[in-house]
Parts: structure tokens; sequence; C-alpha cells
């Protein structure tokens, strides 16, 4: 049944979506009821259990990847608290998410078509991703100690839209380009690749969310 690279990466990258969808909405709905009876203290400890967890399976992930039977395991819950974490733009902002998945999805959509279409190289775009994404989690990381206005808070996370939907379109070609290479055909290198697209989906719903929040206030 799934007898492309590409058809087993999109089974295992809707599913790991689904799963943290599922996480999100779980989170919103124990999000809401601590705020309706005022036990939010308890509901801050389970976003940051789910952080732990989301970063001890990511790294387990990497660690176990060739093992595809535990791979797949450490994927479920990865995604699993990566959603839960995600809850919260869920039920503190609803409209605003909603607009955000609608982008991403679309954006998805639409990198993964031109991506894929014959012809196209993307590959020299790695270097330049990988120095802005490095630029972009040091300011990130300055922004923890040192107080931004809104207009720079907007300015990266316009930046992280711009370079996580260059990542779509890199790790999408990349794919691509693997499609007739039967040695790469296999669950292994599937899981790789639904791990790297998950991740660009996910941040770049993030900063999308974040955009659309500082824009609005």
């Amino acid at each position: 049944m799934f007898e492309t690279l590409m058809m087993k990466t999109c089974i295992i990258l809707a599913g790991s979506l689904l799963v943290a969808f599922i996480g999100s909405q779980i989170s919103a709905m124990l999000g809401t009821k601590a705020i309706q009876s005022g036990n939010v203290d308890t509901f801050s400890r389970s976003i940051w259990i789910a952080m732990i967890v989301n970063i001890i399976a990511f790294l387990l992930l990497i660690f176990f990847k060739s093992n595809i039977l535990l791979s797949f395991v450490f994927m479920f819950f990865f995604t699993l608290a990566s959603g839960f974490t995600l809850g919260i733009y869920t039920f503190s902002a609803p409209g605003v998410v909603q607009k955000a998945v609608i982008i991403t999805a679309l954006t998805t959509l639409i990198t993964g078509m031109v991506a894929n279409y014959p012809g196209m190289d993307f590959a020299w775009m790695g270097k330049f991703l990988f120095i802005g994404l490095g630029v972009l989690i040091i300011i990130s990381i300055i922004g923890l100690f040192v107080k931004m206005g809104s207009a720079k808070q907007r300015l990266i996370s316009a930046a992280g839209v711009l370079i996580f939907t260059g990542y779509l379109l890199y790790d999408f070609n990349n794919l691509a380009k693997l499609k007739n290479v039967a040695e790469a055909n296999n669950w292994q290198t599937a899981l790789d690749f639904a791990v790297n697209i998950y991740l660009d989906i996910v941040n770049l719903l993030i900063d999308l969310i974040n955009l659309i929040s500082s824009s609005n206030n």
C-alpha cells in the first residue's frame, strides 16, 4: 500500500500531526478546566512535564534511530507532548490559532507541490537556512533575558516564518530527489524526513501564531 518513500513519509507525518492535534485538544480542555476551577498551578506543572517529555522523547528518537520500532514509539510521545504544549495557544487565542493553522496548511501544501516540481533544486538554500536559524535561536535566547518591543517581536516572528517556509521547501525537495532511489525507500528514511517536516510545520505554526498575535495587539 505504501510503496514509495513519499507515501511512507506522508503517512508518518499525517499520523504525527493527528497525535499532536489530540495532545493540543487534551491540553486545551485541561487548561480551560484549570482556569474555571482556579487550579492553574497544576496545569502549569503539566505543561512543564510535557516540555520535559518532549525533549527526552526527541533525544531518544535520535539516539535509537537504528531501531525502527522504538523510533515510532518515541515519535508518538514526542508529537503528543509537543501537541500538549501547543494546547496553550488553542484555548488562550483560538481565533489566532485558527488563522495560523490555515496559513500553515496552505504553506505546507504549496511548498510541497513546488518542491516536487521537476527540475527544482533547493539544495543551495541549506547553508543560508542553517545560518538564519542559528541567528534566530541566539536572538530568541537573548530575548529571554532582555525585554524586546512588539516591533522587534514581530520582526523575529516574521523571520521565523520565512526560515521555516524555506526549510519546508528544502526538506520536501530533498525528499523528492530520493523518490527514485530504491535504497532510500524504507521506513527509517521516511521517519527521518517526517521528523524534519513535522518540526518545520510546528515551528512555522508557532511563529505565525506569535506574528498574528503581536500584530493584533
